[in-house]
């Protein structure tokens, strides 16, 4: 192939796909490869929300929900057809979270990410709704709302959008090789074709440096944690549309979500593992789950009551902490040596702030590109 691409991305995950329908709607010529289908992996495996991230605040990551409660309103607005916002009950429990924390939290949730149309929290007494599905000694709750979302679906739209636009997308495609020459990369996929392109983006997730130790030969001064969450799916536990956030002693937090009309979706876990590869739900990750709906629900399951499971692997940036308080951002780290053939890798992230994160690509990248189109776009054009 004789054509040079301006991008070629690794991993057809949401950030692989929200870069690639930036980067074409910039004018940019845009190639990706995704190993398998594109949002199969970690992106299609999430709790489906699209969420300010409210125990963020409980590590200061300020920063992080006001750019996420942001991003909540622009998805909405953009892609309406697999969004819709969901009402989330927070029983209150004495040996846990203060009533004053919760309310404090609550009310920096409301603000932090300024106008929006998701209603405002509230105090709820809880002997008078939902008495009929929690324990008779949750007394007082607070409601706030957050987004359900499709994630695969956002993944596709992304995808489906560029594609329209001029990118080249393949699938089930491994990335064999990538070697810098002057001014750009070769890259060698294992169908045979070999493409070159001034920049060399490594999207792949959890897999990041295994391309970057493997793939591309290249160091890096990052590491990655990757921590499996898992979920199981019971016929629906109550009829109301209504989700629920309970609180562990452990201080973790469990979501009970209604989910295709017919089940509940109850997660997430956090267990550190070693590979990427075929993340399996483990029977300790079932009780953990089975224990939290029992401690505050009427109705009692067991594993009998488990219909499907499903787990996906975070790549979370390694800083030393338990599971629970490591970040969910996002870091680059932008590579540049003598043969000017940028690389940058991509580190951590959320579903919900894929589509900044694609802008930010687009601003470290300019230098290299001389992208004549640098207004920002993808907030406003629907998907």
């Amino acid at each position: 192939m004789n054509q040079i691409f301006d991008i070629f991305i690794i991993g057809g995950g949401i950030n692989g796909a929200g870069i690639a329908r930036d980067a074409v709607g910039r004018g940019l010529k845009v190639f990706l490869a995704e190993k398998g289908k594109v949002g199969s992996a970690t992106s299609s495996w999430s709790s489906k929300l699209i969420h300010g991230g409210l125990r963020y605040l409980e590590n200061y990551e300020f920063k992080l929900v006001r750019e996420s409660l942001k991003e909540r309103e622009v998805i909405t607005n953009i892609a309406p057809s697999i969004t819709r916002p969901i009402p989330f009950i927070i029983p209150h429990s004495k040996k846990l979270r203060s009533k004053l924390l919760i309310r404090f939290g609550l009310f920096l949730y409301d603000n932090l990410g300024g106008k929006t149309k998701v209603p405002k929290s509230s105090t709820i007494n809880l002997t008078k709704k939902y008495s009929n599905i929690l324990k008779s000694h949750f007394l007082t709750g607070f409601q706030y709302y957050d987004v359900q979302v499709d994630d695969k679906k956002l993944v596709e739209m992304n995808i489906d959008d560029a594609k329209k636009m001029g990118a080249s997308i393949s699938e089930n495609t491994k990335v064999l090789n990538a070697n810098r020459i002057e001014g750009g990369w070769e890259i060698i996929l294992d169908n045979g074709k070999i493409i070159r392109s001034k920049i060399l983006i490594n999207a792949a997730g959890p897999w990041i440096n295994e391309i970057v130790n493997n793939v591309i030969k290249s160091n890096t001064n990052k590491s990655i944690r990757l921590v499996r969450g898992s979920h199981i799916i019971t016929n629906k536990l109550y009829d109301e549309e209504v989700a629920f956030t309970l609180q562990n002693d452990d201080s973790r937090i469990v979501f009970v979500i209604p989910y295709k009309g017919k089940y509940s979706l109850i997660g997430t876990t956090e267990v550190n593992v070693n590979t990427p590869e075929n993340p399996i739900i483990s029977d300790e990750e079932k009780t953990y789950l089975i224990n939290t709906i029992n401690n505050h629900f009427i109705k009692q399951i067991s594993q009998q009551d488990i219909v499907d499971t499903y787990s996906g692997i975070r790549p979370l940036i390694e800083d030393f902490k338990e599971a629970s308080k490591v970040t969910r951002d996002y870091v680059f780290d932008l590579n540049i040596d003598y043969s000017n053939s940028p690389l940058l890798n991509i580190y951590g992230g959320k579903l919900t702030t894929y589509r900044k994160l694609s802008e930010k690509v687009m601003k470290e990248l300019n230098p290299y590109l001389a992208i004549k189109n640098t207004k920002n776009w993808t907030d406003k054009k629907p998907l």
